[in-house]
């Protein structure tokens, strides 16, 4: 797309900005945990034991209320995860490499749909009654740092590059 990059010779180097570094290694990080453990169910073949052991590792030690209930929703949101998120982070991330500059638009959709979906799932696991309150907490942290780095795509002044 013309004029979506910085002119060629303009281009900042990656390495000096500091907050669409926090990007990537965000971004790589949903990626990286889609395959590991949101899309291990949704594979057509049975993997090797190392391959999922990430994802059994977090299914015994976490007990995850929105993993082990299933509901309808959230195979909603792991559909979504699968056909936009997880393809949308893969091309930031050579975007904000390559300093371009539809990266902040495109996330800006990203991160209403994750800060919102994310949301829906902390009151969810948060609201669970028939769970122990031990697990319902030891799950939180993790609902709150992706609120909290997704609602950090939302303001223009959260990357050096917009």
């Amino acid at each position: 797309m013309p004029g979506a990059s910085s002119p060629p010779g303009h281009r900042r180097p990656i390495w000096s900005r500091k907050k669409d570094m926090f990007h990537i290694v965000f971004l790589s990080a949903v990626v990286f945990f889609a395959m590991a453990i949101d899309f291990v169910p949704l594979y057509p073949v049975k993997l090797p034991s190392w391959a999922t052991t990430l994802y059994d590792y977090y299914r015994t030690n976490y007990n995850d209320p929105l993993y082990a209930k299933d509901p309808p929703f959230f195979r909603v949101y792991v559909f979504i995860e699968a056909v936009y998120l997880v393809p949308t982070c893969i091309w930031a991330i050579g975007g904000l490499i390559q300093d371009d500059r539809m990266v902040p638009v495109h996330l800006l959709a990203f991160a209403t749909h994750l800060v919102t979906s994310t949301l829906v799932c902390f009151v969810e696991v948060l609201a669970t009654e028939d769970w122990p309150r031990e697990v319902i907490n030891k799950n939180l942290p993790g609902y709150v740092i992706f609120f909290a780095a997704g609602k950090s795509h939302l303001w223009p002044a959260a990357s050096d590059s917009w």
